[in-house]
């Protein structure tokens, strides 16, 4: 009777081992993913924080302009620019 129940207490540890062992590699697997969704979402949030860094200031696209271009260019107002859209052709 306690051969019986020696071995039935082993079975038990190790079926209770082995269900430990693939809930934790199910949650690390989630971990994984989560993390690496994580990470995607801080490279698109420097890239749109980038983005609006560069589109929110004129100036500084202004400075750059007259250190990396040595064309003049020229600025142009809102009022000149004409819809093609409404004429017909």
């Amino acid at each position: 009777m306690k051969i019986f129940l020696i071995t039935l207490l082993v079975i038990f540890l190790i079926i209770s081992t082995s269900l430990v062992k693939s809930s934790t590699r199910q949650l690390e697997a989630k971990i994984f993913n989560t993390e690496e969704q994580i990470k995607i979402l801080k490279d698109k949030k420097e890239l749109i924080l980038l983005e609006n860094n560069f589109l929110s200031s004129p100036e500084r696209l202004f400075e750059l302009k007259k250190l990396f271009l040595e064309e003049n260019l020229i600025t142009l107002k809102l009022k000149k620019f004409v819809n093609t859209n409404n004429y017909e052709k």
